[in-house]
């Protein structure tokens, strides 16, 4: 009987100890703070607007929430509204039920949101978006007063709220940034300005003068070997900045005959004497319609001719020649998208 005896009062103070750790373990988890704020925050190469409208679009979730490589069975159900303020959806998992609801929104700026699993209060979900120079800095936070005592034990069993929220944040902020970087709009390489009327004063340019077949590379060519030497001479002549805008004057281009003739050299607002191999164009005062173009010198072009031609047309305008165009600032202290081209077709 004396092994028994001894089992049996072993089991006894086994179960003892192990009621005790449960009340400790209780006592411990009822003390644990109910408050917490916990975010985490990473730079995406993307712009704000990209990133502040995927997030606000609860439909984008399912494909970056961390939660959803973890559990296969989340089923999402999506309110009448899955964009902006009261945008909603509601889930089941093998972990029950849950939804969500969008409160507030300040555009490419705040998300405000409520969450709540089963029949818990809701904590609040937070996103700040901020430009920076490498893209967009975002925010994902979560932060709660009265949390429950089975999320009280989970942070405490994780040693504490950060270790338990933190990660999942990041993961879903890296996993944001894969879909962001993939659905990432392509920048146009170049945009129009508007076409607008002007009236010219009479001015003086000089340029070298060519005559050739309608070729782009060609003209290329000519552009890279006449451009710098107008600025060189432009310097020779002791002009500064404002005293002349490097440009091109065509006073022929005949897409029928593929035959054009234009001049490379400077628009003048100082009067020098041109260059050997230059010639002086006068360009007489007259009314003219102008469009801006920005982007790399080749690109837009053609779009941009084409939107003064269609703007002709529809206001009945007949175009006179030599129509020009001038490069208005430096194409090396730029951004290429910000490389701008002010393109002129005077009018009768």
């Amino acid at each position: 009987m004396q092994p028994n005896y001894l089992v049996m009062k072993f089991i006894k103070y086994f179960l003892l100890l192990v009621a005790s750790l449960i009340i400790i373990g209780f006592i411990y988890v009822s003390t644990y703070s109910s408050n917490y704020d916990v975010k985490r925050s990473k730079v995406i190469k993307t712009p704000i607007t990209h990133a502040f409208n995927t997030v606000n679009d609860l439909k984008t979730w399912e494909k970056w929430g961390p939660w959803h490589d973890k559990d296969s069975t989340i089923v999402v159900t999506y309110g009448d509204k899955t964009v902006g303020v009261g945008a909603s959806d509601s889930w089941t998992s093998k972990d029950g039920p849950g939804k969500m609801e969008t409160v507030a929104v300040v555009k490419n700026k705040s998300i405000a949101q409520k969450m709540s699993f089963m029949d818990n209060e809701p904590g609040d979900i937070y996103w700040n978006f901020e430009e920076v120079p490498e893209g967009t800095k975002v925010t994902w936070g979560m932060k709660a007063e009265k949390s429950p005592f089975m999320f009280k034990m989970f942070a405490a069993i994780s040693g504490g709220w950060d270790n338990m929220l933190g990660p999942m944040e990041e993961q879903g902020l890296n996993n944001l940034e894969k879909v962001l970087l993939e659905t990432t709009p392509k920048a146009p390489k170049f945009t129009l300005g508007n076409v607008t009327t002007q009236e010219l004063t009479a001015k003086t340019f000089i340029g070298y003068p060519h005559k050739i077949k309608i070729d782009h590379e060609e003209m290329t060519r000519l552009f890279m070997q006449d451009m710098p030497k107008a600025g060189i001479y432009a310097t020779k002549k002791g002009l500064k900045e404002g005293d002349y805008i490097p440009g091109a004057a065509y006073s022929k281009y005949d897409e029928t005959s593929r035959e054009t003739e234009f001049y490379i050299g400077l628009l003048l607002n100082k009067k020098i004497a041109p260059d050997k191999g230059m010639v002086t164009i006068n360009l007489p005062a007259s009314n003219s319609v102008m469009i801006s173009k920005f982007g790399n010198y080749g690109e837009g072009d053609y779009a941009a001719h084409m939107k003064i031609d269609t703007y002709l047309k529809e206001n009945k305008l007949t175009q006179k020649w030599p129509i020009w165009e001038l490069y208005v600032n430096d194409p090396t202290t730029v951004k290429p998208e910000e490389i701008q081209t002010d393109i002129y077709y005077p009018i009768n």
